[in-house]
């Protein structure tokens, strides 16, 4: 049997789908390279805002059509839309699977490992190669990933969240913030550089507030690692730089746990790539306060000049949310000149949705007028491009080292430490390489190079 996994939303997400692909392949399935070959559809949701959830029901007559041309087609739905694993047999299933009956299986990511049991409930003549053993039923961390790309990896070092914005699902979908051992999250990714991996890229719903959370604490296996756990973390990691690892990074941190200690650790490892991800979402106090960010524009604005001071040339980029309820003309004006003042190396921009079941779906008024956000997300968009493109341009002449992941023909893609997208051509096959571009071109989004001399 055939799966092909259908992946929306962020880091956590792939490495999420990366889990979900090592379950399928010790069953028994192999991978599809397309959707219409597959006989088990996964797609694994994001649903932090209620277009992304649209996006994912809207399926319904592709569905339908998928069904027709396969009756033994199975589709199973995972990710932050599901609150309860279930399957259409199950006597109460996910509310989910009431409104795409052309959905078989809703199932929570942690508990990924009990596929075989939900499978078996909507076709009891199927027959698995290995079951799941009581370590993955029990850990989905231990679940071993199906890596699609070996030089570059996801590890999950934490699930859920306790942040609380009033526009977010994922709390209520995920759960309490729960962080790995630390000692697990070293074994894998020491397998991983083991097994060829140049980059690894940490990842958590607020990946900084890695053994910080209420249980987290409450268990007090964290208590020896000090004030920043996270810290102390990316130092045990750095450790695996003589072992082959050349670049760490995570995604996406939480401000407010953005410590000093954790500013200063950054600057001294030899992994550490010069490149942050860091949401802002909104450059008014007032906003923030009803996303219920708990920080406030000044103490991010500190943080940002922290971490420039600290690594020289780190670029960062971050995520806004405009149109967010009661948004003024001024508070859009205030996001407008901070994005001016700041020069964010790259934004995520998106109009405010209420997503069902959030606090500000239930207790705040989307007030702002569609065109009104439209024009809002036009207009700092285009102060993006202008700010990205010149952000660009200063690269042209400087050499980067590139890490390859796409190659067709002599066409090459890759990352430069800073998380830049790099094109060039190389007659040599280059995927999972890392190479030296001399940089001769910058685009909108991207820069052209040619692989440098120092390579032959």
């Amino acid at each position: 049997m055939k799966y092909f996994i259908q992946t929306y939303g962020c880091a956590m997400n792939t490495s999420d789908s990366e889990r979900v692909a090592g379950i399928l392949e010790r069953l028994g399935f192999t991978r599809a390279t397309r959707i219409e070959a597959a006989d088990f559809l996964v797609f694994n949701t994001c649903s932090v805002k209620q277009k992304a959830e649209d996006k994912v029901t809207g399926l319904r007559k592709n569905l339908a059509r998928l069904h027709r041309q396969n009756r033994d087609l199975k589709i199973a739905v995972t990710g932050c839309m599901i609150r309860k694993t279930s399957s259409q047999k199950t006597a109460e299933h996910d509310s989910l699977l009431d409104v795409m009956p052309e959905m078989d299986i809703a199932f929570r990511i942690e508990d990924v490992a009990r596929l075989p049991e939900l499978l078996k409930q909507v076709d009891p003549a199927l027959v698995f190669e290995d079951l799941p053993d009581e370590g993955t039923l029990e850990n989905y961390f231990k679940i071993a990933p199906k890596k699609s790309n070996a030089s570059s990896v996801f590890v999950p070092i934490m699930t859920g969240c306790d942040k609380m914005c009033t526009y977010c699902i994922v709390p209520f979908t995920r759960g309490r913030e729960t962080s790995r051992d630390m000692s697990e999250i070293v074994d894998e990714c020491t397998r991983h550089v083991e097994e060829g991996a140049l980059e690894i890229t940490l990842v958590g719903q607020t990946v900084n507030s890695y053994g910080l959370s209420f249980t987290d604490r409450k268990s007090g296996k964290f208590a020896e690692l000090g004030k920043s756990p996270f810290a102390t973390l990316l130092r045990a990691l750095d450790s695996l730089y003589g072992k082959g690892l050349r670049r760490l990074r995570f995604t996406s941190p939480h401000p407010r746990d953005f410590s000093d200690e954790l500013i200063a650790t950054l600057a001294e490892l030899k992994t550490i790539c010069p490149y942050i991800h860091m949401p802002v979402q909104s450059g008014d106090n007032r906003t923030l306060r009803r996303m219920n960010r708990n920080y406030n524009v000044e103490e991010y604005k500190t943080i940002m000049r922290k971490i420039q001071a600290v690594i020289p040339g780190c670029a960062i980029s971050t995520d806004i949310i405009v149109g967010f309820c009661g948004e003024t003309d001024e508070e859009f004006e205030n996001t407008y000149r901070m994005y001016e003042e700041l020069r964010w190396d790259l934004c995520f921009i998106s109009r405010y949705s209420p997503r069902k079941g959030t606090y500000s779906q239930k207790s705040l008024k989307d007030d702002v007028p569609a065109a009104t956000k439209d024009a809002r997300w036009h207009r700092l968009n285009a102060l993006l491009k202008e700010i990205t493109a010149q952000k660009h341009a200063a690269h042209i002449g400087q050499t980067l080292e590139v890490l390859v992941d796409t190659q067709i023909g002599a066409s090459c893609i890759g990352r430069s430490r800073e998380f830049k997208e790099v094109h060039f051509r190389s007659g040599r096959p280059l995927i999972g390489k890392l190479v030296n571009v001399q940089i001769t071109g910058s685009r909108e989004f991207y820069l052209d190079g040619e692989l440098a001399r120092s390579n032959s």
